[in-house]
């Protein structure tokens, strides 16, 4: 009767991890579950028995996941995770592109993130070229996110 409620209880903390995120509870589930097919295992002397138990627990496991995420997405809106609105009019963060190839000063060191000057402008920047000082010219090669990637201007180097 334990290796069965040892599934049980792993089962159950599987399911809780859709709803408690960080992966504690699905970790212990699955341990749960293992713990419970070694146990059955070790007591069955039955390998067809144990084969049985196995793949019960696996299309548990299985069925479970799936009655989850169906639960999530039909889920009443106020109880749910899960968005089914249309992202329409959504603009993920972007680094301004027509600042690659520009020249700028370190406003703030970047360790490896600060801020640079270009034109007047100030912007988020990251050194590919590891800590850049304050004052030091900067020469913008790409970006990321909403943050410019610059190294250390040749001018400056020589």
């Amino acid at each position: 009767m334990t290796p069965f409620l040892l599934v049980l209880l792993g089962l159950f903390l599987i399911l809780a991890e859709f709803y408690i995120p960080g992966a504690i509870m699905g970790i212990l589930g699955g341990i749960s579950i293992l713990a419970g097919i070694i146990l059955f295992a070790s007591e069955s002397s039955s390998l067809l028995a144990t084969a049985l138990f196995v793949i019960g627990s696996t299309i548990s496991v299985g069925l479970l996941i799936r009655f989850a995420l169906w639960r999530i997405v039909h889920a009443k809106p106020q109880y749910s995770i899960y968005s089914d609105h249309a992202q329409e009019g959504y603009v993920a963060s972007s680094y301004d592109k027509s600042a690659i190839g520009k020249t700028g000063v370190v406003l703030a060191d970047l360790k490896p993130g600060g801020y640079i000057l270009i034109e007047g402008q100030q912007y988020p920047a990251i050194s590919i070229s590891g800590y850049i000082s304050k004052g030091e010219h900067v020469l913008v090669i790409s970006g990321q996110e909403q943050s410019l990637l610059v190294k250390l201007s040749k001018k400056e180097q020589t």
